[in-house]
C-alpha cells in the first residue's frame, strides 16, 4: 500500500507492507518507524490517503482511501501484530516483537480506518471511472492476500 502524508515539508507518499482486518469500520494496519516522515505527519494531523494496486499497469484498476491514522500500543499492538504476522510470516524474527509491544522501540505499529473508499476497475468500469465502495461492505469481505 502506499501511504500518502503531508506535512510542514508537503506532501509525501511512503510504501508500507499491510494487514487488513475486515471490521466494521475497516482497519489495515501497518508498522513503521517513529521517526519517518510519513509517520510524523500522521501523527501531526491524524489523517492519510492510501493506494493499493496490483504491479501491472494495464488494466488500470486499485483502491484509493481516505482516512485516519492512529499509533497502536497494548492490546491493540498486540492484535495488529499477529495479524501482520499471520499475513507476512518472514518478518518473524525480523524486528524486536517484544520492545515493539512494550513501546521500546523506534518500531511500533499504526492503523488505518478508512473513511472513504472507491475503486477504480478500467475492465468493469471503463477507463479513468472509479466507484465509491460503502464501508460496511467492506468488513464483509476478508482480506484475500
Amino acid at each position: 500500500m502506499t501511504l500518502a502524508t503531508s506535512g510542514p515539508r508537503g506532501p509525501w507518499a511512503a510504501p508500507v507492507l499491510y494487514a487488513w482486518e475486515p471490521s466494521d469500520p475497516p482497519a489495515l494496519y501497518f508498522m513503521s518507524r517513529l521517526g519517518t516522515r510519513h509517520v510524523q505527519d500522521a501523527l501531526r494531523t491524524g489523517q492519510a490517503a492510501a493506494a493499493i494496486h496490483p504491479p501491472d499497469t494495464r488494466p488500470l484498476r486499485g483502491v484509493q482511501m481516505c482516512g485516519a491514522i492512529t499509533l497502536l500500543g497494548g492490546e491493540r499492538a498486540a492484535q495488529a501484530a499477529e495479524l501482520y504476522l499471520r499475513r507476512f510470516p518472514s518478518a518473524q524474527g525480523r524486528f524486536p516483537l517484544a520492545d515493539v509491544l512494550e513501546e521500546r522501540s523506534e518500531i511500533r505499529f499504526f492503523c488505518f480506518r478508512p473513511e472513504q473508499v472507491f475503486v477504480l476497475s478500467e475492465p468493469h468500469f471503463g477507463w479513468g471511472v472509479r466507484r465509491e465502495v460503502p464501508l460496511g461492505i467492506l468488513a464483509l469481505h476478508p482480506d484475500r492476500g
